[in-house]
């Protein structure tokens, strides 16, 4: 019984990893248009300096590659220390680094939802998660207002902006934490973000 029941965990815990891992893989954008430039340019630009280097360790005096010749004639003109070989150097490189990071995955379009199943993957948007969370916090007795912040690139977790019109709130800030956890449940995200209740009083 022990045996069955640990092999069931196991098989779950294995479906809710590949389930994320569907969800992550459907779910990010891909760039693959940026992602063919950038491979496309690095593949060129190394094919053309590994021929030349070659060509110089073999001692040719002659370029391979048509149309470099023109090009180091002209960079043969210049030292290291040259201001303006500095700031081409320095543009390049900006200009590598901004294909490299436009080559990346993007960020996920959404909050991927909990799943057993390694076929299916969900997902919900942020704004709607977040509309979903401030009704939930509207359902609470007293409540007048509620914003929802977070899920953002620099905060990954909630901040939840409450109003209500009693002078003595009680324990409304804890009734507005469990009706956001209840409904957390019921939307059942992959990563349960942290909620932080920040309850104010407005005067009538």
């Amino acid at each position: 019984m022990a045996e069955t029941l640990v092999k069931d965990l196991i098989e779950e815990a294995q479906g809710r990893q590949q389930a994320r891992r569907l969800a992550v893989r459907e779910f990010r954008p891909r760039r693959a248009s940026a992602g063919f430039a950038a491979a496309l340019l690095l593949t060129a630009s190394g094919g053309v300096a590994a021929i030349e280097l070659l060509a110089a360790a073999l001692g040719s005096a002659v370029h391979p590659v048509p149309g470099v010749a023109p090009v180091v004639d002209v960079l043969r003109g210049y030292a290291w220390a040259d201001p303006d070989v500095l700031v081409v150097a320095g543009g390049v490189a900006a200009l590598g680094t901004a294909f490299l990071l436009a080559a990346l995955p993007g960020r996920l379009r959404g909050i991927p939802l909990a799943g057993d199943d390694p076929r299916l993957a969900g997902v919900i948007g942020r704004a709607a998660l977040r509309r979903a969370l401030a009704d939930a916090a509207l359902d609470v007795p007293g409540i007048e207002r509620a914003r929802v912040r977070g899920l953002g690139v620099l905060r990954r977790g909630l901040v939840v902006r409450a109003t209500t019109c009693y002078r003595n709130p009680a324990n409304s800030a804890e009734l507005v934490q469990r009706a956001i956890g209840a409904r957390l449940d019921r939307i059942e995200p992959m990563h349960r973000p942290a909620v932080d209740v920040r309850l104010g009083w407005r005067k009538d």
